[in-house]
């Protein structure tokens, strides 16, 4: 169901990502994120938030962020409380840097069947190397804790791995670290965001990137054979759903005007990878999205992707990330990086078609 304001029509809310508090107890080197306010969200800021959401009518994501969403667990057992109490259609996520799962945290999410997703930039080598403490120590012996910590439980996760130039000669060190902690059927690749401190953190170079998942895709297919595990990667899944339904661009929310990230304060962007940009402001949730700026903000983020749509890889693609081009200043040309990252998976996918259409042929 879409709401009609100021006689525009509001598509409803796909995707709310809650930044629950500004603070956090990582300070790694390429956060895109590390100016937000130094505060934490209250009940009602969160209440209006999730309200606005399910004011569409529509299933969506809840996902909490931050800064480190551990940081305000108490809040965060307060909107699950809600969103159950009204059994309103959404499905509940964490993002986390992991450092503070023990068991009784493991167990609530368990329970109440939030997915879990950590971050882990590699071996402990390369994450400490960018993943760090205040006073620069390395996370690793933190987010592996958390991770068994989930795993105690008989929770499974997924890992977001950060790619720079300081660990993607490296990066087949997460897929070992996935199946040593066991628990992990995930990984997704971010690129580095050139926002924020990650302004002043290299970038990979499309040549080593694709050196480099080569380099995965081997270690990957290696360990399942051993261990009879296979682990999914999230652009690989990517290329298969576009492959069976065609929907170029249907992970940006934003561009479909069904994002909203909400900072501790209440403000609405359109994604939480924009909140840094004042120009990408929706609104608030005392007041609501602007119907106006969402339709704006919708139009530029479609206008400045047109080249995606030009591509000859854009049917298997579904397109590139906005926030990360906008923040890269990319012009009107694709950030080759992404469009590396994108191309290895289509080619991997294509190489497996061909293998299994043969073996069909023989049978």
């Amino acid at each position: 169901m879409s709401i009609i304001a100021d006689n525009i029509q509001i598509p409803p809310i796909r995707m709310l990502i809650l930044g629950l508090t500004g603070h956090c107890n990582f300070a790694c080197a390429y956060c895109y994120a590390h100016k937000q306010p130094q505060e934490s969200m209250t009940f009602d800021t969160a209440r209006r938030a999730v309200d606005l959401a399910a004011a569409g009518g529509q299933p969506f994501v809840l996902q909490f962020s931050g800064g480190e969403p551990l940081l305000a667990f108490d809040l965060l057992t307060k909107i699950v409380a809600y969103v159950k109490q009204r059994k309103l259609p959404a499905i509940l996520q964490i993002q986390t840097n992991a450092s503070l799962l023990e068991q009784s945290k493991a167990l609530f999410l368990r329970d109440q069947q939030v997915g879990v997703g950590i971050s882990l930039d590699g071996r402990p080598s390369e994450n400490d190397a960018q993943r760090k403490l205040p006073d620069g120590g390395g996370t690793s012996r933190l987010i592996l804790a958390g991770a068994a910590a989930l795993a105690s439980v008989g929770v499974e996760t997924g890992i977001t791995c950060v790619v720079t130039q300081v660990n993607v000669r490296k990066l087949a060190g997460i897929v070992e670290m996935a199946y040593y902690l066991g628990n992990v059927r995930k990984i997704g690749f971010d690129l580095l965001r050139a926002q924020g401190r990650g302004a002043g953190v290299k970038a990979a170079s499309a040549a080593d990137l694709a050196s480099a998942l080569r380099e995965v895709l081997a270690t990957a297919e290696r360990l399942e054979r051993q261990t009879g595990r296979p682990l999914i990667f999230s652009h690989r899944e990517r290329v298969h759903t576009l492959n069976t339904h065609c929907g170029g661009f249907a992970h940006c929310h934003a561009m479909n005007g069904e994002a909203a990230f909400v900072d501790a304060s209440g403000t609405i962007y359109a994604c939480a990878s924009l909140s840094s940009f004042p120009e990408f402001r929706l609104g608030h949730v005392e007041t609501g999205i602007d119907p106006v700026r969402l339709t704006q903000i919708a139009d530029q983020i479609r206008c400045g992707m047109g080249f995606c749509r030009e591509c000859d890889a854009f049917s298997l693609c579904g397109g590139a990330c906005f926030a990360r081009w906008y923040g890269a200043g990319c012009a009107a040309e694709p950030y080759p990086p992404e469009c590396t990252l994108k191309q290895v998976f289509i080619r991997d996918f294509q190489q497996k078609q061909g293998v299994d259409s043969a073996r069909n042929s023989v049978i």
